[in-house]
């Protein structure tokens, strides 16, 4: 079967190498979540990837982690397991949601540039942003502010999932990063206490960046998801 791969916010494939390199030989496919313009495009990118005829399993990141839970409640039949790092079905807090309001508004007046390496350090424990900011930055500045804008709008709001997704057939699997501060852990167990068939596992020593800063750890666990 395929591994789908979905990528978080303002990320593209380069997210996932670290993560890639310490898997065992898969069917791999990279879902380009940065192409989308629009929550349609980016479920319409997913069925592009998937393979026809045959059950694919997700793994998605944070944005990619909301957009893979979307596209298995979607096309259930097409789901053999989903693994969700970084993302909470909760969905968003208020706080969270009126923070994305607040980063729209700036992105319409083109001045993220000068918040962006505030925005990105964020999501790095402090041990770990001398030698992945800049990388994460380049990434970013990559992608540029119109990306993060139609990510950004595109995925606002999220809905709390927890109780459709206890009607899929499939495994799910729960991937948090222990010193999260974009999906605070707390957030991952409370989901997780929703979803009592769902299995969830915590890296530790990391922060929402953990495809990042924790490659090896995230490859075990993802494995362990598709095995479950």
């Amino acid at each position: 079967m395929t591994v789908l791969f979905l990528p978080g916010t303002l990320c593209d494939e380069r997210v996932w190498l670290p993560v890639w390199k310490k898997l065992p030989a898969m069917a791999r496919a990279y879902v380009p979540l940065q192409w989308a313009n629009t929550l349609q495009d980016m479920l319409a990118l997913t069925s592009d990837r998937a393979t026809q005829g045959e059950k694919v399993h997700l793994v998605g990141y944070s944005m990619g982690g909301y957009i893979a839970a979307l596209w298995a409640l979607t096309y259930p039949e097409r789901v053999a397991s989903l693994t969700l790092l970084g993302y909470s079905p909760l969905g968003l807090t208020n706080e969270e949601t009126a923070r994305r309001k607040q980063l729209l508004a700036v992105l319409k007046q083109g001045k993220f540039a000068s918040r962006q390496s505030q925005y990105l350090a964020n999501m790095i424990i402090p041990a770990k942003q001398d030698s992945l900011l800049p990388f994460i930055t380049d990434m970013a500045s990559d992608l540029g502010g119109a990306t993060l804008q139609a990510q950004v709008s595109s995925t606002t709001p999220r809905k709390d999932l927890c109780a459709k997704l206890t009607t899929l057939k499939c495994p799910v699997h729960i991937i948090a990063a222990d010193k999260d501060a974009v999906v605070p852990v707390a957030s991952i167990h409370q989901a997780g206490s929703k979803l009592p068939g769902a299995t969830v596992s915590i890296v530790q020593d990391s922060g929402h960046m953990m495809l990042l800063e924790q490659p090896e750890k995230v490859a075990s666990l993802i494995v362990k998801g598709l095995s479950l």
